[in-house]
């Protein structure tokens, strides 16, 4: 239990925290499936931030005025549209890449990927292929059905394939530059590449800054680069909870560059932006949105 502290709740801390009654909270639960806490044993739940932040966000519709049709849709609509690339259809190597995955068979994995760049090119593979297969590893992973080392070792075969990618994109050295961090305390980079290739497709020059960097290895690069743009990716809500005023620190450093545009987005942030007003920071999740 000790990994869990910080980022697991149980069910009488949720009731504090949402200003819900257990009984409430367990009503919502099984009769809208809205959320989906972990089951421990002894039968005990276990609830995450994005729980939490779910159930705020229907009390606080409900106390608006809204029924709980309305709020369900409208915290499910907004999530959708948050958390996803513009809908496409599924490459048929998806389902053939976790039967690779889940015999950790790398080298087969690697083939499917590259079949499916060469057919779709890179901006549809980045959706057809490469986003969908990763929230279906994190299904099963999260279902039980993989363990963490399938899950890792397939995770690892997709950023390799990435990065290689990048490497050998052509680069306008008088095309606007982007740089992305990836937060401290962030350790998924894979959504911050797929980001990144999409503006190297639409004509950006883009660095990428590694898994975890210090607040002031941040501050020294963008110094030192001065892009125009600058794009901090969240894919937990770890480092806000490893730093309370990481969102504040973040706007802070934005305010200083008035001739960088500065965006942050990611599953992890989400939850936030209802509690922080950003002055100087966009909080943005789309390709659109950055080059708009």
């Amino acid at each position: 239990m000790e990994e869990l502290q910080g980022r697991y709740y149980y069910i009488k801390e949720v009731a504090g925290l949402t200003g819900l009654s257990e009984q409430l909270i367990r009503k919502w639960e099984n009769r809208y499936h809205v959320i989906q806490p972990q089951r421990l044993d002894n039968g005990y739940r276990l609830y995450t931030f994005d729980d939490l932040s779910t159930l705020k966000e229907l009390k606080a519709l409900r106390d608006q005025g809204k029924s709980m049709k309305q709020a369900i849709h409208s915290v499910v609509a907004e999530k959708s549209s948050t958390y996803t690339l513009r809908s496409v259809e599924k490459s048929p190597n998806v389902e053939k890449m976790i039967e690779k995955g889940t015999i950790y068979d790398e080298k087969g994995l690697e083939f499917l990927l590259q079949q499916s760049h060469h057919q779709y090119g890179l901006d549809l593979f980045l959706q057809n292929t490469v986003q969908p297969f990763l929230e279906e590893i994190g299904g099963l992973w999260e279902n039980g059905e993989w363990d963490e080392s399938q899950e890792t070792v397939s995770s690892l075969v997709v950023k390799d394939f990435l990065t290689q990618i990048g490497r050998n994109f052509n680069h306008n050295l008088e095309a606007p530059h982007a740089v992305g961090f990836c937060l401290p305390g962030e350790l998924h980079e894979i959504p911050l590449q797929i980001l990144l290739l999409q503006l190297q497709v639409k004509g950006w020059r883009t660095t990428r800054v590694g898994a975890s960097p210090k607040f002031s290895s941040i501050e020294r690069l963008i110094e030192h680069m001065r892009p125009q743009k600058v794009l901090f990716s969240a894919s937990t809500g770890i480092p806000f909870q490893q730093d309370e005023n990481l969102l504040e620190k973040l706007d802070q450093l934005a305010e200083r560059y008035m001739y960088t545009s500065f965006y942050i987005g990611g599953r992890g942030v989400y939850n936030y932006k209802s509690i922080v007003n950003l002055k100087h920071m966009d909080i943005s999740f789309t390709i659109e949105d950055i080059i708009s």
